[in-house]
């Protein structure tokens, strides 16, 4: 891998959508550039070898006397754990680094966990809130995309439409992120899980938006914001990045409707693959009560296909360093990131 060139960064996502997964939401020049405002420096690093995947985005975080360390969020689009290997073999186009975090959707099985291994790489904490997902098949047309769904979901769907719910594509303009944000807010209290500040979401959300590749829904009944979604289209692969929910009115189903007016919006784009993105893992579903049990059991109403990767693994460059950071630095990056800002490492 060598450095994008300014004509290569220019057409990045069409480089990216050249790759073999088809481009993930996370490697785009959207998230690059957003996540340069949050502490990480974007490196687009670019493949000549006809074998490899087109384009990765680092990013990169300097660490005080450690050095760099270097991050490809859902990358590289490594087909093989043989090819992440290959692609991660010249040091050279990791300058500075004493650490280089990938994580490849490559599909989590024990044969690819050996092959991780036995290329040098180690297991991490999982950057992403879980490594495993649901996707819908947006393929078929919307009759059958309907009718693949289980017969509760179809039944919430009608019902919400019935209840007078209504489901809208606005801007993110100031009404749109505060009503957003306030949908985020009370569904990530039920789950327990931290929120950045809404100066984080807002952020993305305008860059996807104004690049034409994100678009807020809001479900009303009436006036009143019952359930949102924040979506990501790439080609002709999409992403539920962002969601949220009142904690009453339940009964009218209004997250059932946002998601499959989303979908029916999606399929117009000519998106064919949506990536309902976190359901728990294998092992946490078999451990029992997670955070993330709720959105299966309302992700699995629209799609029977979880699948489930690898994960976060590190390519360790400096022992010494590396050890360092992960015994001392980096929790304490963690808690002055979050008492000063509000906001998590990654």
């Amino acid at each position: 891998m060598r450095p994008a060139t300014s004509a290569e960064i220019d057409r990045w996502d069409h480089l990216l959508m050249a790759n073999p997964d088809g481009g993930n939401m996370l490697q785009t020049r959207a998230w690059g550039e957003f996540k340069r405002g949050w502490g990480w420096r974007p490196a687009y690093l670019v493949s000549d070898d006809p074998g490899m995947p087109v384009a990765t985005l680092f990013l990169r975080r300097h660490v005080p006397g450690l050095g760099w360390l270097w991050y490809a969020p859902k990358g590289p689009a490594a087909s093989t754990a043989d090819q992440l290997a290959q692609m991660l073999s010249s040091r050279s186009a990791f300058p500075g680094a004493f650490c280089v975090q990938v994580e490849p959707e490559l599909p989590d099985t024990a044969a690819n966990r050996l092959a991780l291994t036995s290329a040098g790489l180690r297991k991490a904490e999982d950057v992403q809130i879980s490594r495993a997902t649901a996707i819908v098949d947006l393929a078929p047309d919307e009759e059958a995309v309907l009718a693949s769904f289980k017969p509760k979901t179809r039944y919430n769907i009608r019902l919400a439409g019935r209840r007078g719910v209504t489901v809208t594509a606005v801007p993110c303009d100031k009404a749109g992120v505060t009503a957003m944000y306030g949908l985020m807010a009370a569904a990530f209290q039920r789950a327990g899980f931290p929120l950045r500040p809404r100066a984080y979401y807002s952020g993305y959300w305008r860059l996807f938006e104004a690049s034409g590749q994100g678009q807020l829904f809001l479900a009303r009944l009436g006036e009143e914001v019952l359930a949102g979604a924040f979506v990501i289209h790439l080609g002709d692969r999409a992403w539920y990045k962002d969601g949220g929910s009142v904690t009453h009115r339940h009964e009218v189903m209004a997250p059932h409707l946002v998601q499959w007016e989303a979908m029916r919006w999606l399929r117009a784009r000519g998106v064919r693959s949506y990536d309902l993105f976190a359901v728990p893992s294998q092992e946490q579903r078999e451990t029992g009560d997670h955070p993330l049990g709720g959105l299966l059991q309302f992700k699995a109403g629209f799609t029977a296909d979880i699948r489930e990767f690898v994960g976060t693994w590190d390519l360790v460059l400096d022992e010494r360093r590396h050890r360092i950071w992960r015994r001392a630095g980096e929790p304490l990056v963690r808690r002055l990131r979050w008492r000063l800002r509000g906001d998590l490492l990654y």
